[in-house]
């Protein structure tokens, strides 16, 4: 039942109105007259759907006036109500009125008009209170958009201690400020450095270089599929188990043997793990000689540049990947290493990195690109091997998280 609130100056419309709030009555409304003092009140405690104005010209254009200043009530329907022969008052309507009509008007005319006007009153009601719900939304949006992100920062913190603490180069050709790539470990034959992008937050990519008591130096990267949450918190589950196990298992397939089994009991949600583990020892027959053991598990094929013969090959000793199958055996290889030798491990992420055309940088364009690094004597190859990949993608947004290990023998 609509309630419409008829406001009358005193001693001038009454007779006028009360035919209409009689008709209104009839069909259903409850009407009610009140005086023009203290009507802004009267409206806000008793939230008609419309309010009837007879008044005087100036006295209906200070109410609407009044009534459009008050949030709630800015689009109150407010109807002018004058005698037939009074013409439409241009200045009540300017100042906020939503119609104008004569006391006479034929009966279905004038309930349309008036249900009209409370329509559109009721639907900007709606609206507005739609908005409101919105902007709550959207601010509770925001501010929880807000505290993810703050979790997503500090949880990409943690991820980053993942990675293997670095040491300053201490050869100016090799120190530089702006360098990606990070030294882990050197001596006087080897030295190793890595890099890693991550293309959100959290990645799903790792490497990491370990030394061990008798001498030997372990190398592991890897990369479980997708990326984000689960991928970084898989990365986490590699590098506890890895740890726990490396001491335990010294090769490289029986280290992946056992990694894959423990994995497998703890992922359960899809994912799987690409990785390689290599060691470079010394030679127990010639201690003054390096020997690389490794063994991979589904990872990329490592390229090594043998400097002696001045070739580049693939290092092809691979399995599953982890958390696949359980109880999958990987063997491990050896090759001998020289002086001048470099060892290049990397994610799929760099080659599978596509331009604005959508073309793949690929491995062929890799090993181009890695054996003309090298025979330049760039000291900064994994830098520069980055700087070639941003300028193949023209600015097209990371697809993938990328990691590069370089592990480089002294000439």
């Amino acid at each position: 039942m609509y309630r419409i609130l008829c406001v009358e100056a005193e001693g001038r419309a009454n007779a006028m109105l009360e035919g209409l709030r009689e008709t209104l009555k009839k069909h259903g409304y409850q009407a009610k007259s009140l005086p023009p003092e203290n009507v802004v009140e009267h409206i806000r405690e008793m939230s008609p759907d419309a309010v009837l104005l007879s008044m005087a010209v100036d006295e209906c254009v200070q109410l609407c006036r009044k009534l459009r200043e008050e949030p709630q009530l800015e689009h109150l329907p407010v109807i002018l109500v004058q005698p037939e022969d009074t013409p439409a008052c241009v200045q009540e309507l300017d100042c906020g009125a939503s119609d104008f009509m004569a006391a006479s008007l034929p009966e279905a005319e004038l309930l349309a008009r008036l249900q009209a006007s409370i329509r559109t009153w009721a639907e900007l009601r709606k609206a507005e209170e739609l908005n409101r719900q919105l902007t709550k939304t959207n601010q509770e949006l925001f501010e929880r958009n807000r505290q993810i992100e703050k979790e997503l920062y500090v949880a990409r913190q943690l991820q980053q201690s993942l990675l293997p603490p670095f040491i300053q180069e201490d050869d100016p050709a090799l120190y530089s400020p702006l360098a990606l790539s990070k030294c882990h470990y050197r001596d006087e034959k080897v030295r190793i450095t890595g890099l890693y992008v991550p293309c959100d937050a959290l990645g799903g990519d790792l490497y990491d270089v370990l030394q061990f008591s008798n001498g030997a130096i372990g190398v592991t990267i890897a990369d479980v599929s997708g990326h984000g949450v689960p991928a970084g918190f898989i990365t986490a589950i590699f590098k506890s188990s890895f740890y726990r196990l490396t001491h335990n298992h010294p090769a490289p397939g029986e280290l992946l043997f056992h990694l894959n089994n423990e994995m497998s009991d703890i992922v359960k949600t899809g994912e799987y793990v690409t990785a390689l583990y290599g060691l470079v020892q010394p030679d127990e027959a010639e201690p003054g000689r390096l020997n690389f053991l490794y063994s991979g598990a589904g990872h990329p094929y490592p390229l090594y540049y043998n400097a002696a013969a001045r070739r580049l090959e693939r290092l092809q000793e691979n399995g599953t990947p982890l958390v696949w199958f359980k109880d999958m055996e990987y063997h491990t290889a050896r090759i001998p290493l020289s002086p001048g030798d470099k060892i290049l491990l990397f994610t799929d992420g760099v080659t599978e990195m596509r331009n604005g055309q959508g073309r793949l940088f690929g491995e062929e364009v890799l090993e181009q690109k890695f054996q003309e690094l090298v025979a330049s004597g760039e000291p900064h190859l994994l830098d520069m091997l980055v700087q070639h990949l941003s300028d193949f993608t023209e600015g097209h947004p990371l697809e993938d998280d990328l990691s590069l290990v370089l592990i480089e023998l002294a000439s």
